[in-house]
């Protein structure tokens, strides 16, 4: 009996290895690095007892008070770990991450970005952008759009159109033909995020002056 519970550490341990080794779950520094890579976007979360609990990782529980550790998907398609604990020792967890926490505001707001950052968009947005012809004077036109979770854009709009109705067919176009964005959570349930891009107009040729847009 005793050489099968030893045996059950070695596990419970090996998992909280794999567990913070594999994705770091950085819900409490938010020391993100731009542009967001691939890895970013993957975080693992905790759940303790079935609930995830804001800030609390396995390092903070003792590994002899842990029951049963197990990785799998949650509820929202997340990569997760799944550890029980007695109810006595999550009640302690949950006032130990209120009491690190007190003074500290965290923004638990998702992220996204376009493949490569701000730099890349404007170098995408440049390379394939189709100035209609005959098109004349310089313009923004911003097109109002979702990113769902996966990063897949959706139900581009016209937020701010030009009076050119081929420019507007065009910023559409774009919009709907760009690669998925890069998407970070820092809670389990995925929602989608709403994105305002402005896509510059000017006939071939011309200068574009900030703040002398048409409106």
């Amino acid at each position: 009996m005793k050489k099968l519970f030893l045996i059950s550490m070695i596990i419970v341990q090996s998992c909280i290895v794999f567990a913070q080794n594999c994705c770091v779950n950085d819900s409490i520094v938010r020391e993100i690095q731009f542009p967001l890579t691939e890895q970013d976007t993957k975080t693992v979360f905790y759940y303790f007892n079935n609930e995830w609990i804001a800030e609390a990782t396995p390092d903070m529980v003792e590994t002899d008070s842990i029951s049963k550790m197990e990785v799998k998907d949650d509820e929202y398609g997340n990569r997760a770990v799944f550890i029980t604990v007695s109810p006595e020792r999550l009640a302690r967890l949950k006032s130990e991450v209120r009491e690190a926490n007190k003074d500290i505001w965290v923004n638990y707001d998702p992220i996204c970005e376009f493949p490569g950052g701000n730099g890349k968009l404007k170098e995408w947005l440049d390379a394939n952008i189709q100035i209609p012809e005959g098109y004349k004077g310089q313009e923004r036109v911003i097109v109002q759009f979702y990113v769902q979770p996966d990063g897949s854009i959706t139900d581009a709009k016209l937020f701010i159109p030009s009076k050119n109705d081929a420019a507007n067919a065009e910023a559409l176009r774009l919009v709907n033909a760009m690669p998925k964005f890069r998407v970070k959570f820092f809670t389990p349930k995925r929602t989608r995020l709403r994105y305002n891009l402005p896509i510059r107009f000017k006939e071939p040729g011309a200068i574009f002056i900030r703040g002398d847009e048409s409106k």
